[in-house]
């Protein structure tokens, strides 16, 4: 019985482990071909989009969202999650490319992504602009 029980945990637990190694990324451009960063992953990840630092977490780089001047991070661009009208928000896909849902403001949207921390995303965008660091902490270190 002990042994059964034993499995079992090592079993579940072998799951949980790897929901949690699942990541999310996100894409954006017309064709959703440009990659703007990892939504789950860490803040010391290059690659993330809550690492300062890097590409897709600054605040003025190119491909970050959280550049409100930029291409994918302007309230009105085409491209951008936070363009309630935008004809080409970025979508959120898995680690094995399977589609999550967009990562958009506009809650219309029936393919909207409903992971919390993208709802999140699009509902305290200026906020998290202001200290992303504090917000990674708060999201992803919280339910990731």
């Amino acid at each position: 019985m002990k042994l059964i029980v034993f499995s079992l945990i090592l079993i579940f637990s072998g799951s949980i482990k790897q929901y949690h190694e699942e990541q999310f990324h996100i894409y954006g451009g017309k064709n959703h071909d440009q990659y703007l960063g990892c939504l789950t992953c860490g803040d010391d990840q290059l690659k993330s989009i809550w690492c300062t630092f890097g590409d897709y977490g600054s605040r003025h780089m190119p491909k970050a969202i959280w550049n409100e001047l930029g291409k994918y991070g302007s309230a009105s661009s085409q491209y951008s999650p936070f363009n309630e009208n935008a004809k080409y928000p970025p979508i959120i896909l898995d680690d094995h490319k399977r589609f999550c849902g967009y990562l958009t403001v506009n809650k219309n949207n029936q393919q909207r992504c409903k992971n919390y921390v993208a709802g999140q995303i699009c509902a305290s965008s200026d906020q998290i602009r202001d200290d992303i660091k504090a917000w990674y902490d708060w999201f992803v270190v919280r339910y990731y």
